[in-house]
Formats: structure tokens, C-alpha cells, sequence
């Protein structure tokens, strides 16, 4: 027993070890750009020379944005008096690196006009870039007329930083935001200034966003590598999931296996916005809960089942202080405590007051979530944060209503993939692409629909011809679950995509390691055994295959393309 349980924790480790490896692998620079330079009100103030002291070849210019407000510039070469138009931005973007191609232009100076009205955006370095391909620092930085910074103003802080990248791939998602994290990010950022910021959902996620930025400073490791963690914790758990539920050790590694190695579950990670927290919730929740019901179903103390199903329903507070999406995962918990109080002829109030103890706890959680707001600005009441509630129901109910999304895909066509999330895109130098795509893996998401017709098809012949048995019970637990956390987004009319089913994936897992284990008992064990090992070795086989366009690793064009197995397959 004691070998079986160091083995158990030593796989367990090595499958938590390798996702962690692999998802921290490139996850993020450690460095940004810190000091800032705004443009003023007088047009005179925003004329700014670079002076390079002598005449070079120079190609292009890499700003750095540091807010999300419009930044409208024209960039000249020549020199003082006799000025040449090369280049115009006018675009808005958070924390992101932008390229201004000059077209390989020979001169000592370079000048920057900011326009006075319109460009208000915050910026933090501004790199040239030498047609060799090196970063080129001028000697100096004036304003137009003066022959030097004497005023002792921060136009300095433009190239105060220079090394703060790895120049040539300064432009990638490294370096930057990509996706939703523009808004995730500059929320988290804002609550730890103690900022108020625009809110589409409750703070949770943002906050806890804003702890890694709070560890690790404000960059993209800071803000991304607490996804890691939450996805990395997942394992095993999901470990103790498949054993508890499937009462085999095999099942539970089998189950982690397929999550360790899991596209969609490996892309959220890294991507620094509320998806993978809510996953994390949405799992902890619901392995509560089969907690309890295994208590109940073995004739233990209620105590013991009571603070399982307290804690389930004190994460569906955490759920719910992150993303409203977590009603539907207390429906699909209300609903297997009534099927499970009728099985074991346990009446409902016996457990009505832990339920109401835990949403008392979670009513607590989802108002601490809004302290942050309510010491910004000017302070916030109650009355704010309940007003904030109406704000965003409304914005869900009606503002986003009829808009559309390029990579927007229907709430049916998520479990066959029929079409992608493309969340980044760039071309690196030499020719090669570096592409971040949302997706399942295709063995597990493929293989999950016939594993689920299956559990189905099991369950309805069971109860019609003998009444429901102890298995049957597994059926509706992975059931009921895939179907609430998925199927109310037909009633949905906002734009939808598909990380809105991850939630509902690990029971596509469990419903794949429900067939596994059945199939164990009625196949020889030689059979048993290459069936697994085919799968094992398919999924993480698919998973190194399409490591680069998960990952954001840079590959050559053609190795991207041959990918795209689908049409809907864009990246």
C-alpha cells in the first residue's frame, strides 16, 4: 500500500513537473519598460530629436505603449530645418510593443512629433533599430530648438531602458498583452493602484491577477504566472477526481494524464485573464461535492459530508466572484443533491443550512472582492457596488447584443472544435511565425462525444430495464454537469467563443475514463493495456505536434499551416 502511494504521488508530481515546465517555458518577460514619457498640451513640447551623431542606416522604431489611450505621432529623418516625412501611427494599445517601418533610411537624426490634441497615451521607450539588426541608443534626446535636454525634463525616460528586451523578438507576446489580457491586465493594474476600472465582470479574477503582478512587478510573467499555477494545481486534483470517483488509482493518473496534456487547458494558463480561475473553481467545486456524495453514499458522519458541501459551495463562491457563469454550476449541484438525497432518503433540510452557511460565505467573498473598488477614486459605497452589479448586467443583456468577433463560434460547435480562437499572431524574423490558437486536443475532445453518447446511452437502458445502479449514479455526475455547464449558452445571444466550454471539459475526460474503466472489465488485460497505451501515447503526441501554435513557439509558416486540419482552423 505505502509503494502503491509513493507511486502514485511521484507520477502525479512528474505530470505537474513537465506541464509546469513546458507552460513556463517563454511564458513572459520579467522586464517592461518602468518610466514613462507623456506628451504635453503645447505642440512645441512634443517635437522630440533623436541624435544618433553621425549618419546610419536605420529601419525601424519600436515603441512601447504604457496605457490604453491614443497615441498619434509622425516620425522624420534629416536633420534640423530640412525634415523628412518617413512614417505616421495613430492607434491604441495597452502595454504592447509597436513597429513603425522608416524603410531603411540613412540619417544622424530622427524626429518624433507627437500631436498635442489627440495623442494622450503614456510611453515608455522607444527603440531604433540599425539596418544590421541591432538596437542603435542615440547619444541624445531634445526637444526641437534646443540643442540638448537642459530643461532637465523626462524626455530622457524615452531611452532610459534600452535593454529591458532581447531585440529581435522585442514585438511578441513576451513583451506584451495579447487577447483579453489588455483588459484583465490594465483592471489588475488599476485595483493595486487603487484606480477604479471599467468592469465587464466581478473583480475576483483581476485581483488575483493583480497578486502576481504585486509578486513579480508589472510585467507579463508577473500577470500570467498565477494562471500557471491554478492550471498546474489542477492536476491533481483532477488526479483525486478520476481515483475518488472511479475508486482506482489507474483511472485518477489516466484522467490526469489527459488534462496535463490538454490544448485549451495549456493555452488558458498562460493568458492572463479569468478563464483558468474559473476552471480551477468550477473543479473544486464539483470534486466537493462528489466528496460529499461519497460520504453520504458510504454511511459516514454527516459532519465530514456537511464540510465537504460547505466548501463546495464556498468555491462557487469564488466561481461566482469571478464570473457569473457559475449559476449554472450550482444548478447542476442543486440538482444532483436532490437526485442524491432521494437515493439515500435523506431529506433536503439536513443539508439546507450548510448550503445557506456556504452562499452566506460566498455573498462575503463576492462583496471583499469589491473592497478595491470601494477604496478607489473617491471612495464607493454598497450602494456603488450595487449599481456596478446593474452596470454589468446590462452590459451583458443588451450592449453586446448583435456584436460579432471574427473567432465568435457557436455553443454547439465547441465540443467538435469546428472552429478555433485565434488569440495572437506574429511574424518573426527569418521567416519563421509565432501563433497562439485556442483548441482542444482532438483526442480528448473527439473522443469525449462517443464516451458521452455512451455514458448516456447506458444510463436511459439501465434505468429503463432495471432501475438506476450504483454505476448509473457516475453517469449522471458526469452528465448533468457537461450538459448545465454547457447548454444554457443556446439561450445566450452575446458573442460567444470557445473557452466558454472549458469548464465543461474534465467531464469529457472523466466520461473517456468512465469507458476505460468499464472496458477493463470486460477485456483481457493485455488488450486493456494497449488500448491505454494508444490513447496516452495519441494524446500527448497531438499535443507536442501542435506544441508551437498553443505556445506561441516559433516555427516555420508551413509547419503552421499543415495544422490547420479543418477550415474553421484559423491561426
Amino acid at each position: 500500500m505505502e509503494r502503491t502511494k509513493k507511486l502514485e504521488v511521484a507520477s502525479v508530481s512528474a505530470l505537474t513537473i513537465l506541464f509546469l515546465a513546458l507552460a513556463l517555458l517563454n511564458i513572459g518577460s520579467l522586464s517592461m519598460p518602468s518610466s514613462y514619457w507623456a506628451p504635453g498640451s503645447v505642440s512645441g513640447d512634443n517635437q522630440i530629436i533623436f541624435d544618433f551623431d553621425q549618419v546610419q542606416q536605420v529601419k525601424e522604431v519600436y515603441i512601447f505603449l504604457g496605457d490604453e489611450k491614443r497615441t498619434k505621432f509622425d516620425v522624420y529623418s534629416g536633420e534640423p530645418g530640412k525634415w523628412r516625412l518617413l512614417s505616421s501611427y495613430d492607434n491604441t494599445h495597452y502595454c504592447s510593443w509597436e513597429k513603425i517601418n522608416l524603410g531603411n533610411t540613412n540619417t544622424r537624426f530622427l524626429k518624433f512629433v507627437f500631436d498635442a490634441s489627440e495623442s494622450k497615451g503614456k510611453i515608455g521607450e522607444i527603440l531604433a533599430i540599425s539596418g544590421e539588426d541591432k538596437i542603435t541608443v542615440p547619444i541624445r534626446v531634445y526637444k526641437e530648438g534646443e540643442s540638448d535636454n537642459t530643461s532637465g525634463e523626462d524626455i530622457e525616460q524615452l531611452i532610459d531602458e534600452q535593454d529591458v528586451v532581447d531585440f529581435p523578438v522585442v514585438q511578441t507576446y513576451k513583451y506584451s498583452t495579447y487577447f483579453d489580457e489588455v483588459y484583465f491586465v490594465r483592471a489588475a493594474h488599476d485595483y493595486l493602484n487603487l484606480r477604479e476600472p471599467p468592469e465587464a465582470h466581478p473583480p475576483l479574477g483581476k485581483l488575483i491577477i493583480a497578486g502576481g503582478i504585486a509578486c513579480f512587478g508589472m510585467n507579463p510573467f508577473g500577470w500570467r504566472i498565477i494562471g500557471v499555477l491554478a492550471a498546474a494545481v489542477m492536476i491533481p486534483l483532477m488526479f483525486l477526481f478520476g481515483k475518488r470517483m472511479f475508486k482506482s488509482s489507474m483511472a485518477g493518473l489516466f484522467a490526469a494524464f489527459l488534462l496535463t496534456f490538454d490544448f485549451a487547458h495549456f493555452a488558458l494558463s498562460r493568458l492572463a485573464t479569468g478563464e483558468t480561475y474559473i476552471a480551477l473553481f468550477s473543479l473544486m467545486m464539483f470534486y466537493f461535492f462528489f466528496d460529499y456524495v461519497r460520504i453520504v453514499s458510504d454511511g459516514d458522519e454527516d459532519r465530514k459530508a456537511w464540510r465537504s458541501l460547505f466548501i463546495s459551495v464556498v468555491c462557487f463562491g469564488l466561481w461566482f466572484a469571478t464570473k457569473w457563469t457559475a449559476a449554472f454550476g450550482l444548478a447542476a449541484i442543486l440538482i444532483l443533491l436532490l437526485i442524491s438525497n432521494l437515493r439515500y432518503k435523506r431529506p433536503f433540510y439536513s443539508d439546507y443550512k450548510i448550503i445557506l452557511a456556504g452562499l452566506f460565505v460566498s455573498a462575503a467573498i463576492y462583496i471583499a472582492a469589491y473592497i478595491p473598488y470601494m477604496l478607489s477614486g473617491t471612495g464607493h459605497g454598497l450602494w456603488d457596488v450595487f449599481m456596478k452589479q446593474v452596470g454589468m448586467f446590462g452590459y451583458h443583456a443588451w450592449s453586446v447584443v448583435g456584436a460579432t468577433h471574427p473567432f465568435s463560434s457557436p455553443w454547439w460547435s465547441w465540443p467538435l472544435m469546428l472552429k478555433t480562437l485565434w488569440l495572437y499572431s506574429n511574424t518573426v524574423n527569418g521567416g519563421t511565425v509565432s501563433t497562439i490558437v485556442l483548441m482542444g486536443n482532438p483526442a480528448i475532445w473527439w473522443g469525449g462525444i462517443p464516451a458521452l453518447i455512451v455514458i448516456a446511452a447506458k444510463f436511459l437502458r439501465g434505468a429503463v430495464r432495471a432501475g438506476v445502479q450504483e454505476q448509473d449514479y457516475l453517469c449522471l455526475f458526469i452528465l448533468i454537469p457537461f450538459i448545465l455547464l454547457w447548454i444554457p449558452y443556446a439561450l445566450i445571444t452575446r458573442t460567444l467563443f470557445i473557452y466558454h466550454f472549458v469548464p465543461a471539459m474534465p467531464f469529457m475526460i472523466l466520461a473517456i475514463t468512465y469507458w476505460m474503466n468499464e472496458l477493463q472489465q470486460k477485456v483481457s488485460k493485455v488488450k486493456f493495456i494497449a488500448v491505454i497505451t494508444v490513447i496516452l501515447i495519441l494524446t500527448a503526441a497531438l499535443f507536442f505536434l501542435f506544441y508551437p501554435v498553443i505556445s506561441g513557439y516559433p516555427v516555420a509558416l508551413e509547419y503552421k499551416e499543415s495544422l490547420r486540419w479543418l477550415e474553421g482552423w484559423i491561426f
